[in-house]
Order: C-alpha cells, then sequence, then structure tokens
C-alpha cells in the first residue's frame, strides 16, 4: 500500500513540473470596471518570444509553466487603447513585472476606450445634412487623413477609434440633391491654416465638432486602363489618390465621381490570374477641374528594378519599400534583391529603406529623393518610371552607442531606452525612433549608428516620444563618428 502511495505521488511530481509560475489576472474596462471577454493578453519576456492567450468570457486570463524572469504584460481589445500593466498614462510604457520560479502573479489590466469626434454637419440654415462623408486628419503639417465617418438622416457624425490627440475635421466633397458641397474643414474655411482644431482624450468624444460645408462645383473621372489584352486573365485595381484619401475600383473601367477641384494621382495594378509572368501597372498625375471622361490611364509591363548593393559583405541586407502617393504612405512589404534578382513595382511613388547587416551602415542611396531631404540609412523616394536602378553602397564603419540607466544613483533595470536621429540645427527628427531596454544591470547599447549626431532618453513615462516629447524630457544629445564605440550614462526620466 505505501509503494503504490509512493508511486502515486511520483506520478504527480512528473507530470506537475517544479519550476513552473503562472500568471493570472483579469482585465477590465477602465471607467465602468466591466469585464473584458475576448481581449488578446501578450506576456513579453525581455529579450525574448511573446506568450499570448485570450481573457474568458469573464475576462479571466492565465498562462502556466512560465519561466521566471522579467516580463511586461500588454493587452489589446477592438475599440480599447492597447495597455500595459503599471503604466501611468495611455501613452507610458508598463513596469516590467517579475516572475519567480514556482511563484503565482496575479495581475488586473484596466484599458481604456479610444477617443471619438462628434458633430453635425448643417446647411446655411442650420439643417442637418444627411450622407455627408467626414474625415478626421492629424493636426499636422501636412495633416494626414486617419478615419473618417457619414452623417446619419440629421446630419450627425462620429469619428471613432482615435488615439488622443489634436485633429482636424473637414467634409470630403458630396452631394444633397443638386446641391454640391466642396471640402470644407471645421470651422467653415478651406484653408488648414485657419482650421479649427479638435482635441482628442481618452474615454471620451469631443464635441460640437460642426462643419458647414461650402457650396461648390464636384467634378467626374470615368476611364480606362489601356492595353490590357486577354484583361478577363488579369486582377485588376485602379486607385485614385489626394489629399482626402484613397478610393478603389477594381475591372478594366473606372468611374469617380464628386471629386472636389484638386491635384490627384491615378495609378493600376494588373496581376494575372492565377499568377503567371505578366504584371501590368499604370500611373500618372492628373490636375481635375472639370469633369473628364474615356480617360485611358496606360499600362505597360512592369521590368524589374535592378538594386546593385557595394560595399558589403557576408549577409545580405534587407530592403523594404512602401508606397506613397498624395495620401501619405501604404504598409511596407519586404523586397527579395537577394542573387542580383530584381524586384518589381508597380509605376509611382514609392519610398526604400535598406537595412544593413550587423557592423554597416547605408552611406549612399541613388538615386537622390526629389526633395533632398531623406537621409541614405533612412526612406528614400523614388519614382518608379518603365525601368529604375537603384545603387547602395554600404560602409563597415558602423557606431555603436551604450551606457548605463540610473535612478538616483542605482541601475536602473529593463528600462526603456529611446534613440532619435537629431537635425540641431532645424531641430527635426530625420529618422524613424529606434528603441532598445535596458538590462537587469540597467545596461543599454545601440549597434548599426551612421555618424551623425543623436538624442537619447530612458524613461517609463512614454511609448514612443514625439521630437516634441524628448525636448520637455531633457533628452541628450551626443555625437557619433566611424568605427566609434561611444558611451553615455543616462539617468532616468520621470518616475518608476
Amino acid at each position: 500500500m505505501k509503494r503504490k502511495f509512493r508511486k502515486i505521488i511520483l506520478l504527480a511530481l512528473v507530470s506537475s513540473p517544479l519550476s513552473a509560475a503562472v500568471v493570472q489576472g483579469v482585465v477590465l474596462e477602465n471607467s465602468t470596471g466591466d469585464r473584458l471577454a475576448g481581449s488578446e493578453v501578450t506576456l513579453q519576456p525581455v529579450g525574448g518570444n511573446p506568450l499570448k492567450t485570450r481573457s474568458s468570457s469573464s475576462g479571466v486570463f492565465e498562462f502556466r509553466n512560465v519561466p521566471a524572469g522579467e516580463y511586461f504584460v500588454k493587452s489589446t481589445r477592438r475599440g480599447f487603447l492597447p495597455a500595459e500593466y503599471g503604466q501611468r498614462q495611455w501613452n507610458a510604457s508598463g513596469q516590467p513585472v517579475p516572475i519567480q520560479k514556482d511563484g503565482v502573479v496575479t495581475l488586473t489590466l484596466r484599458m481604456l476606450r479610444f477617443g471619438g469626434i462628434t458633430g453635425i454637419v448643417r446647411d446655411e440654415n442650420e439643417v442637418g445634412i444627411p450622407d455627408q462623408d467626414v474625415a478626421a486628419y492629424t493636426n499636422t503639417e501636412p495633416p494626414r487623413v486617419v478615419s473618417r465617418a457619414t452623417s446619419d438622416d440629421r446630419g450627425v457624425f462620429r469619428i471613432s477609434g482615435l488615439y488622443p490627440g489634436s485633429y482636424l475635421v473637414r467634409t470630403t466633397g458630396n452631394r444633397d440633391f443638386d446641391i454640391a458641397y466642396i471640402p470644407t474643414f471645421s470651422r467653415q474655411t478651406l484653408r488648414v491654416a485657419e482650421a479649427r482644431p479638435v482635441e482628442v482624450y481618452p474615454d471620451d468624444d469631443a464635441r460640437d465638432a460642426d462643419i458647414r460645408p461650402i457650396r461648390g462645383n464636384l467634378f467626374n473621372l470615368s476611364g480606362f486602363v489601356a492595353p490590357v489584352a486577354d484583361w478577363q486573365s488579369f486582377t485588376i485595381k485602379v486607385t485614385l489618390a489626394s489629399d482626402l484619401g484613397r478610393r478603389t475600383s477594381e475591372g478594366l473601367g473606372f468611374r469617380f465621381g464628386a471629386l472636389p477641384p484638386g491635384t490627384y494621382e491615378l495609378y493600376a495594378e494588373a496581376r494575372e490570374n492565377p499568377p503567371g509572368t505578366r504584371f501590368l501597372g499604370g500611373y500618372t498625375e492628373l490636375r481635375i477641374d472639370r469633369d473628364i471622361g474615356n480617360f485611358a490611364l496606360v499600362m505597360s509591363q512592369i521590368r524589374p528594378i535592378s538594386f546593385s548593393i557595394q560595399g558589403g559583405a557576408g549577409d545580405a541586407p534587407e530592403v523594404m519599400a512602401r508606397r506613397k502617393d498624395l495620401t501619405g504612405t501604404a504598409m511596407p512589404d519586404d523586397l527579395d534583391v537577394t542573387a542580383g534578382r530584381g524586384a518589381q513595382l508597380p509605376p509611382g511613388r514609392w519610398e526604400i529603406l535598406v537595412i544593413p547587416p550587423a557592423g554597416y551602415y547605408v552611406q549612399q542611396f541613388s538615386p537622390a529623393t526629389r526633395d533632398g531631404n531623406s537621409r541614405p540609412d533612412g526612406w528614400n523616394e523614388v519614382v518608379v518610371r518603365n525601368f529604375t536602378s537603384v545603387r547602395v553602397g554600404l560602409s563597415g564603419g558602423a557606431s555603436t552607442l551604450q551606457g548605463r540607466v540610473k535612478a538616483s544613483g542605482d541601475p536602473a533595470a529593463w528600462t526603456p531606452v529611446f534613440l532619435e536621429e537629431w537635425d540641431p540645427i532645424n531641430r527635426k527628427r530625420l529618422m524613424d525612433l529606434r528603441e532598445t531596454y535596458a538590462d537587469a544591470r540597467g545596461n543599454y547599447r545601440f549597434e548599426g549608428l551612421a555618424p551623425g549626431t543623436y538624442r537619447v532618453l530612458a524613461t517609463f513615462d512614454y511609448r514612443a516620444p514625439t521630437a516634441e516629447m524628448m525636448d520637455q524630457a531633457g533628452a541628450q544629445a551626443i555625437d557619433v563618428t566611424e568605427h566609434s564605440d561611444r558611451e553615455m550614462d543616462l539617468e532616468l526620466f520621470g518616475n518608476r
């Protein structure tokens, strides 16, 4: 009997790991305390691969067999701002959670809803106008469209899913029976400089963003893509882009109505279906100030872009591209340029980013951007026509920046550290923000730096600080030259 009892105990010990920690908790709506079912919860180890689960119908989540270490715990759910455990405000970084061997950690994650903008589209008699398209733009230079909505039968609109910040609101050009309205900003103006800024806060709607659109002329653009022989074998997509956003049409013919006067970009892609060797594209810029019919967008066979990469050794660089038009930039895609293969990009404006192998930085990019403001090691604009050749020069003189983050003289472990390439003369950020984390001893390190001036900030107060936030936090500046290994200790900004 004793032997049987011992055997049961041994089997239980084998089936239940001795070093298995548990992380559990609940996800709540911040304002009401209601439990949020179906939230995606991520357990992100510092420097490791994340674990993911979803909260149950009662808002509860659980991770079992978690190795000991430091973890960030995050949650996302449609309609809510991303949340991190321990953050002090919506745009702050979360605090790392120490998980001990065999420990049980219980957490509560509170989620804020996105903000919104509400208002009424009114005519000259203060009567609401139904079915009017309204867009929200970032209050930046230039403005960038982020979301839109349509007014209801009383002219009321609500633009949802907005991050906190400053926005501009504008109608996009609409008709109401036989009356045409041109795009108009809130405060009844056509000019960006005179538009009324609308401040959006978490868990709240900015109200009274009423718009009284100005009467004017709207136009139509219709036509077809040509030549596309055997066009039934192709999937054809036509896009019309302006600062009001993008509109698309599928098929050989296209028609875009209710267009306000202005500058547009029209481009198309035709891919053989099932996928084959034929890939066609067309692109043009045009000014619309009248009805345009029977417009032919000329298509041609897309020829590979040749990439010439010089100066590197060993691993090939990673190359990414994203479409750019009057609306802004699209999501980036990887380009396969290995073994001398050319990349196929349809005609139009594109931005290309070259990510060099370890120890190198991008020293040269050709052709140069038209405005001359881009850096070789950043996003570079190219105009793709019938054929484009890109030349990239790599230098093996990449530098490093490292140091220790301290708080009142003690190492500040697991602190987020942000790095921006900085133009001290024009006082603007030159490149996308980079981020790393200090280790258990507070040590941080950035590699692959090109020569230039950089600013560094260690803080839990921001998730992705803007250049203005870096200013306010007193980010430290440092000059980096080729083949250098710079050191700079940082004082933690804010409180953990």
